[in-house]
């Protein structure tokens, strides 16, 4: 039987995204069989009193700190604050940088954030798509307002399709939420921050939709027209209490144009109101 691994806390701090030092740390650190590495990184660090509570917090779990500071004060100042604790800490960028300067008798800029790698790319893509399919069709609710984009509508309305576009294209973090006929979204769906959109669409077009995809449906409610109309105005409801929504009808729009809008920002004149009077109209007759 395998000893149990030794788990290492691994603070990562970096006045860029540090992506990048966690790739590096990630790289040295798989070496070692013994260590369980967690790691946690801290993106776009500029004062002294954020440092100085993440070397706190490390210091509270006995964790390492990895700093890929480009500010020559800041690495000075977390020098000697180390003195003042009992952790480790590893300097990645000030070293290679200075032992260069003497090299060449050159001044580096010391601009942060220049590097973005294709490997950085690469990896900030994985993690936008990661989060969509982790926050797909209602999951993962409790984290959604980490999103990038929220996006909801009742069943069948492109949400994930649309969804997966934005994250694959644009390295959106994207969520998706379904309006179900009365049951009430949870109460962070009215508190967001993010930018938050909602699918509209004809009845009509809903149930054709639907129908097509009678093999996954559990109910003849689903395509029913009446049934659908009553779900529509529901979520015409829910969309009329969320401050700031953006309103797209997707009843004649590709993925790729629904995408455009978003990212436009385009709000759809539409008027929920009138849409209401119309399907009560319709369902009296």
């Amino acid at each position: 039987m395998n000893p149990p691994k030794k788990k290492v806390h691994v603070f990562i701090v970096s006045d860029a995204t540090g992506i990048t030092a966690e790739m590096v740390i990630s790289a040295v650190l798989v070496q070692f069989k013994e260590i369980e590495p967690v790691f946690k990184r801290f993106p776009y660090i500029k004062t002294k009193e954020q440092i100085k509570a993440i070397l706190s917090q490390a210091e509270a779990v006995q964790g390492i700190v990895i700093y890929s500071l480009i500010s020559q004060e800041l690495r000075a100042w977390v020098r000697r604050e180390k003195r003042k604790i009992d952790i480790y800490t590893i300097d990645i960028l000030g070293p290679l940088l200075e032992r260069l300067e003497k090299i060449w008798n050159l001044n580096p800029i010391l601009n942060p954030g220049l590097f973005r790698g294709i490997g950085e790319e690469s990896f900030r893509l994985a993690e936008s798509i990661d989060f969509t399919l982790r926050h797909d069709d209602g999951q993962g609710v409790e984290t959604m307002d980490k999103a990038d984009l929220v996006i909801l509508g009742v069943s069948r309305t492109s949400k994930t399709p649309t969804s997966l576009y934005l994250s694959c294209n644009n390295n959106l973090k994207v969520a998706n939420l379904p309006i179900i006929l009365d049951i009430k979204p949870p109460d962070k769906v009215f508190t967001l921050k993010t930018q938050t959109v909602g699918f509209i669409i004809s009845p009509e077009r809903l149930a054709f939709i639907r129908q097509k995809r009678l093999k996954y449906a559990e109910s003849i409610d689903y395509t029913d027209i009446t049934q659908i109309k009553k779900e529509l105005e529901y979520s015409h409801q829910i969309f009329n209490r969320i401050k700031g929504l953006q309103l797209i009808d997707v009843t004649n729009s590709s993925i790729e144009e629904l995408a455009n809008k978003i990212i436009e920002g385009r709000p759809e004149t539409v008027n929920l109101k009138e849409i209401h009077k119309t399907v009560s109209i319709q369902e009296r007759r």
